[in-house]
């Protein structure tokens, strides 16, 4: 069965970029524009990872990663994209302990090997 990943960005390119590489390597893939309905996905569906970038209009990243941490999703990894490395420390005291954080710009295949990693640590837990 495909694990199913769910990518939170405002930017369309990225979830167009993203996806085509998610597809390539097997991945099924749901895509939100915003933390808003990246959470209605949440709610009614479920997904073995979220890649989620922190920085969006409506409902940020933050609030996305506060709001699964109150309904007991943080069991979810999620690999978390900024374009800003100083948020790392921001986002590790609010991170549920199998999240990664990845800083924009980066090579699809970094992150392709990152969720690789994720998902074979979850085997081994």
């Amino acid at each position: 069965m495909k694990k199913r990943i769910l990518i939170i960005d405002d930017s369309p390119t990225l979830r167009k970029v993203l996806k085509f590489f998610l597809i390539k390597n097997n991945y099924s893939v749901t895509e939100a524009s915003d933390g808003e309905i990246g959470l209605k996905y949440i709610n009614n569906n479920i997904f073995d990872l979220i890649i989620l970038d922190l920085n969006m209009p409506v409902l940020n990243g933050f609030e996305v990663l506060e709001k699964l941490k109150g309904k007991n999703l943080s069991k979810i990894p999620v690999i978390i994209l900024t374009g800003d490395k100083r948020e790392k420390e921001k986002v590790e005291t609010i991170c549920p302990g199998n999240s990664k954080f990845m800083t924009k710009p980066f090579k699809p295949v970094e992150i392709i090997t990152m969720i690789q990693t994720v998902f074979e640590n979850e085997v081994n837990i």
